[in-house]
């Protein structure tokens, strides 16, 4: 049940759209845990996004005539960080990703499920380089509509 709830159908989705772009060539769902994990990846693998999801938090319950919970709204939150490889225009190349992004997400606002109500991005202010990398992250928050079977 749980590999086929909505949250992990959600962030499966996610993580497609993100690989589709040409900006990106690398896809995981597992943090990294320092430069060293960086530096794993073969340069040909850059730039990557790691896509991270957080739980959903209720923010609407509705219940039936026998006050038993009925259908839920919730809030997914979701990261998206993207390491690139870049020591000559790293501000272009965190432009270019980050509104493949946007553009990408913003196109369709329920991830082609009916469930799903809508989502907001929201980039983060704070930029990391440090030569030949750089980082950034978008935090995506992802409404949608289940029910007291699953998240």
């Amino acid at each position: 049940m749980a590999s086929n709830s909505k949250r992990e159908q959600i962030l499966t989705t996610v993580r497609t759209k993100v690989l589709a772009l040409g900006s990106i060539l690398q896809v995981e769902r597992k943090p990294l845990q320092g430069l060293a994990d960086l530096e794993a990846y073969a340069q040909t693998q850059l730039p990557l996004a790691i896509i991270l999801g957080g739980m959903p938090v209720p923010t609407e319950k509705f219940s039936d005539r026998t006050r038993k919970l009925d259908k839920v709204i919730s809030e997914l939150p979701v990261t998206v960080l993207v390491y690139a490889l870049d020591n000559v225009t790293p501000d272009s190349t965190i432009s270019t990703i980050a509104d493949d992004i946007w553009v990408t997400l913003y196109n369709d606002i329920t991830l082609g499920y009916r469930w799903v109500m809508g989502l907001d991005i929201k980039p983060d202010a704070n930029v990391a380089v440090w030569d030949p990398y750089v980082a950034f992250r978008m935090l995506v928050n992802v409404t949608y509509l289940h029910d007291k079977g699953g998240i």
